[in-house]
C-alpha cells in the first residue's frame, strides 16, 4: 500500500479497520485489472447491442405505424367500434413554420443541433438537480431518445425508469443519429409524437386542439402544442387550463431566452388567451354510440395513457345496442319532426339522451348532441341546465318523510312571497290559472307550482335540498324558494343518476361504463371496481312517489310516453324551465332510468307552446316501445311493508269510516305511509249528493283534457284506479257550492247591515224625542 495513503486510511473508524484486516481481496493487482477490463467490453457491447435482446431496427423508424387499435365491446361481448387514434397526417417540415420546430426544440431539447444523439451536459446537470431533491426532479430525454421511446414502446417501455431503460435509449437514439440528418429527425419527432385525446404527430394535434392545420399553427398555437408531449393529460387545455396556459407561457419564455422570437413577440403571445376547439371534428364513418366512445376514451387514458393505443386491447363495456340505436334514432326522428314547431335559436335544436340500469348503474346508451360528425360537446355529461319541474318529486317526497299525508289539500291560490326587503316573487302554474285546492297527488301529476312552492314553503327548503343531496344531486343548489320549481343546473346523466333512487326503491347508483380491459390474449389488465349503491331515500316514500308518477305518465303531463306506443310498467316527471328554454322528461321502470333533454346550446325559448310533455317525453316513449317489442315489458314494484292502502274521501282528504260515503263523488283510494294516515271521518250525504254521486260514478271518466300545457293523446290504461273523474267532479260541485257559500253569505251580510241600520235609526229616533220631552217648558193643568 502506498505510504501516502496511510495517514487517510488511519483516520477510518477502528471496527472498520477490524473489518478490512480480516477480508482479503482474492485477485491479484494483475488479475483484478484484467477483471475490470474485461467487465467494461462486456457492458460496451451489451450497450451497443442494447442488451441481450438487441436493438431495434430503426431502418425501420420512417414507416412506423401504430399496433391494432383497441376493440370496443357491447354488454354482450361483440365488437361495435374500435378505439383507434386520430389518423395520422405526415407533413414535411418544410410545410410547417420556423416558430413551430422551435418551440419543440426550446423547451424538449436546445442542444438538438449540436449533440449526437444524448446531451451529456443536460444529463449531468439533471443527474445533479435530481441528487439535491431526492427525487427525479428534473429529465434528460433528448427529442431523439423521445422518439426511440414513442416508436419502440416494446423494447423502450416509458414506464420503466431503470437505468437499464434509460442506456438503452440512449444506444437507439444514437442509431437514430447516425442513420438519420438531423432534418428528417425532426421531422420524424413532430410526426410521430403524442399529443393527448388520441392525436399523434403535429397535423393531428392541430386539427384535434385548435381546428386548422398545422401550416396554419400562430406561435402562441405551436407553443400550446410544444408544452403537450411531456404530460398530455396534466397539461391538457380543455380540462386543465390555467396548467396548460402556465406551460405554454414557459415554452414561449424559453424561447425569448434562446433568441428564437422577440421579447416583445413572447409577451404578446403569453397574453393571447388559450382558445381549443370545443368540437374538433372525427374522422369520416361515425361508429354507434359515438359521444359514448369519447367517455370511454376519456377514462382509459387516465388509466393508460398513450399505452392505450399501443396494443389491441379488448374493451368490454356496458353499452347496450339495441338501447344505443334506439336512442340515437328517436332523438334524431324528434328533432327533425318538432324543427318548425319550435321557435329558431343561435344554432341547430339539440338533445341529448341517458339510459341507465336502475340498480347496477351501468349506462346502456349515451346520445351527446344530434350530430358526433360537426359538434363533438357531449352535452349529456357536460352541459349543465336548469331541470325545472323534474325537480319537484323531490320536495314531494320531503313532505311525505315529514308526516305530510297524500290525501292532503294545498291551496291553489294567488301567492306572493317577500323574498327580500325589494324582492317580491309571485309564482304562477303553467296554464296561468288557480284552482283552489288540490291534492299533494295531484299537485306532482299535473306539475302545478303554486302547491309546490307553499309545499315546500312548509316543509323547509334546506330540507328538500337535503333530501336531493341524500338522493345524489351534487350540483349547487341556491336554497330558495325557487328551488322547489327546479332551478338547480344538472347534466342529464346526474339527473337519471337521481332518479334510480325511485327507481330502486331507496337506493342510489353511481354510473359506470366500464367492465374490464383484457390484452390480446384474454388476460384481464383491469377491472374498475364497482361502487356499491347507497341509500338515498326510504323505501315507502319511494314507492309512494313513483306511483304518483306512474300516474303523471298516465294520466298527467307525461301521457306522450303511452300515445307513443310503451304499454309497460313506467314512472315518469317532465320538467319545463322559464320561457321554455329547456324541454326534460325523466321515465323509469323497475330495471331502467332513462333521461331525455331538448334544448339550444345557448338557451333560447323554445316556444310558448314548448313542454318537456310535449317535446321529450314521446322520444323516451318509442324508444322503450323499441326495447319491449324485442324483450318484453319488465315487472312490477313491490309494495314495502311500510306503505297502507285506504279508503278516502277526495273532498277533505279524510279516511272514511267504514259504511260511509263522501258528501259529494265517490271514494278514492290512497297509498299513506304507515303511521302517517290522515283522520277518519263520516260526512253527511243528502239524497240529492248520493244521486249526484251515483251519475258521477257511472258518467266519470278519464280525463281527456290537456293539462299543463303537455300533449296528451292516451286513455288512462284498464287496472289502473282512475282518481281523476272523482276529483274532477269534486272540484266542479266544490265551486259551484262555494259559490252558492259566498252568495249566500253576501245576502246574510246585505240583511245585517239592513238590520242593523234600521236599529240604529229607530234607536236615533227615540233619543231625539226623549231630548225634545226634556226641553219641553211645564205649564198648569
Amino acid at each position: 500500500m502506498p505510504n501516502r495513503l496511510r495517514p487517510q486510511i488511519d483516520r477510518l473508524p477502528p471496527g472498520l479497520l477490524r473489518l478490512g484486516e480480516r477480508v482479503h481481496w482474492p485477485l491479484s493487482d494483475r488479475n483484478t485489472l484484467l477483471a475490470g477490463v474485461v467487465a467494461l467490453l462486456i457492458a460496451f457491447l451489451l450497450y451497443r447491442n442494447c442488451g441481450v435482446g438487441g436493438c431495434p431496427d430503426v431502418r425501420q423508424l420512417a414507416a412506423w405505424q401504430p399496433n391494432g387499435a383497441p376493440e370496443l365491446l357491447d354488454r354482450n361481448g361483440e365488437k361495435f367500434a374500435s378505439l383507434a387514434p386520430f389518423e395520422r397526417h405526415v407533413v414535411p417540415l418544410d410545410s410547417l413554420g420556423d416558430h413551430v420546430a422551435q418551440a419543440f426544440i426550446a423547451v424538449e431539447d436546445r442542444r438538438f443541433w449540436e449533440h449526437d444523439g444524448v446531451d451529456w451536459r443536460r444529463v449531468f446537470g439533471a443527474a445533479l438537480v435530481n441528487l439535491r431533491t431526492r427525487g427525479v426532479a428534473q429529465g434528460s430525454s433528448t427529442i431523439s431518445m423521445q422518439l426511440a421511446r414513442n416508436v419502440f414502446p416494446r423494447e423502450l417501455p416509458g414506464t420503466e425508469r431503470t437505468l437499464r431503460r434509460k442506456l438503452r435509449e440512449a444506444r437507439v437514439a444514437h442509431l437514430i443519429e447516425r442513420r438519420f440528418s438531423k432534418h428528417e429527425i425532426l421531422e420524424m419527432y413532430l410526426n410521430h409524437i403524442y399529443f393527448g385525446g388520441g392525436a399523434y404527430g403535429i397535423e393531428a394535434a392541430s386539427r384535434h386542439w385548435f381546428g386548422k392545420s398545422a401550416k396554419q399553427l400562430r406561435l402562441s398555437e405551436a407553443a400550446m402544442l410544444a408544452a403537450l408531449p411531456k404530460a398530455p393529460r396534466h397539461y391538457d387545455p380543455r380540462r386543465q387550463p390555467e396548467r396548460a396556459r402556465a406551460r405554454r407561457n414557459l415554452v414561449l419564455t424559453l424561447m425569448e431566452e434562446q433568441g428564437f422570437v422577440k421579447p416583445e413577440t413572447a409577451e404578446e403571445s403569453r397574453q393571447t388567451r388559450l382558445r381549443p376547439v370545443a368540437d374538433p371534428p372525427r374522422r369520416s364513418g361515425i361508429p354507434l354510440g359515438a359521444y359514448y366512445i369519447d367517455v370511454v376514451r376519456r377514462l382509459l387514458e387516465d388509466r393508460f395513457g398513450e399505452d392505450l393505443y399501443r396494443s389491441r386491447l379488448r374493451i368490454h363495456t356496458t353499452l347496450d345496442p339495441l338501447m344505443q340505436q334506439g336512442a340515437e334514432r328517436e332523438l334524431e326522428k324528434q328533432l327533425a319532426a318538432i324543427a318548425g314547431r319550435v321557435r329558431k335559436g343561435s344554432g341547430p335544436l339539440q338533445g341529448a339522451v341517458v339510459v341507465m340500469e336502475a340498480h347496477t348503474g351501468e349506462v346502456l346508451a349515451l346520445v351527446g348532441g344530434r350530430d358526433p360528425a360537426t359538434s363533438r360537446y357531449n352535452r349529456a355529461l357536460n352541459a349543465r341546465r336548469q331541470v325545472g319541474s323534474a325537480f319537484k318529486p323531490f320536495v314531494f317526497a320531503t313532505a311525505l318523510e315529514e308526516g305530510v299525508p297524500t290525501s292532503q289539500h294545498i291551496a291553489d291560490t294567488p301567492l306572493r312571497m317577500q323574498l327580500s326587503r325589494n324582492d317580491v316573487w309571485e309564482p304562477e302554474n303553467y296554464d296561468g290559472r288557480f284552482e283552489g285546492e288540490v291534492s299533494l297527488r295531484d299537485a306532482l301529476v299535473r306539475s302545478r307550482n303554486v302547491p309546490t312552492v307553499r309545499l315546500a314553503s312548509s316543509v323547509g327548503i334546506d330540507d328538500v335540498a337535503t333530501t336531493a343531496r341524500n338522493a345524489g344531486i351534487g350540483a349547487q343548489m341556491d336554497v330558495t324558494p325557487a328551488l322547489s320549481l327546479g332551478t338547480v343546473a344538472m347534466s342529464p346523466l346526474q339527473l337519471a343518476t337521481a332518479y334510480t333512487t325511485f327507481a330502486t326503491l331507496g337506493t342510489t347508483a353511481a354510473p359506470s361504463f366500464l367492465r374490464r380491459v383484457e390484452d390480446e390474449n384474454g388476460r384481464v389488465l383491469w377491472e374498475p371496481q364497482a361502487q356499491p349503491r347507497r341509500p338515498g331515500m326510504r323505501a315507502d316514500v319511494a314507492y309512494i312517489i313513483t306511483d304518483i308518477l306512474r300516474d303523471a305518465v298516465d294520466y298527467g303531463t307525461g301521457t306522450s310516453v303511452r300515445a307513443a306506443g310503451y304499454r309497460g310498467p313506467v314512472a315518469g316527471k317532465t320538467g319545463t324551465t322559464n320561457n321554455a328554454t329547456d324541454a326534460w322528461f325523466v321515465g323509469y321502470t323497475p330495471e331502467l332510468v332513462g333521461t331525455i333533454w331538448i334544448g339550444y346550446d345557448e338557451p333560447s325559448a323554445l316556444g310558448s307552446a314548448a313542454t318537456g310533455g310535449g317535446l321529450a317525453a314521446p322520444v323516451w316513449g318509442r324508444m322503450m316501445r323499441a326495447v319491449e317489442r324485442e324483450r318484453g315489458a319488465g315487472g312490477e314494484w313491490r309494495m314495502p311493508s311500510g306503505v297502507r292502502l285506504r279508503t278516502i274521501d277526495p273532498n277533505s282528504g279524510l279516511l272514511l269510516a267504514e259504511g260511509c260515503q263522501p258528501e259529494w263523488g265517490s271514494p278514492a283510494n290512497e297509498l299513506f305511509i304507515a303511521g302517517n294516515e290522515p283522520a277518519t271521518a263520516c260526512p253527511y250525504r243528502d239524497w240529492w249528493s248520493d244521486l249526484w254521486g251515483r251519475i258521477g260514478g257511472v258518467l266519470g271518466g278519464g280525463r281527456t283534457e290537456p293539462r299543463n300545457g303537455d300533449v296528451l293523446g292516451a286513455d288512462p290504461l284498464p287496472g289502473r284506479r282512475d282518481r281523476e273523474a272523482d276529483i274532477e267532479d269534486f272540484r266542479r260541485r266544490r265551486r259551484e257550492q262555494l259559490e252558492r257559500d259566498r252568495l249566500e253569505r253576501s245576502g246574510q251580510e246585505e240583511a245585517d247591515r239592513s238590520r242593523q241600520m234600521e236599529e240604529f235609526l229607530r234607536q236615533r229616533s227615540e233619543a231625539l224625542r226623549e231630548r225634545a220631552n226634556r226641553r219641553r217648558p211645564r205649564g198648569d193643568d
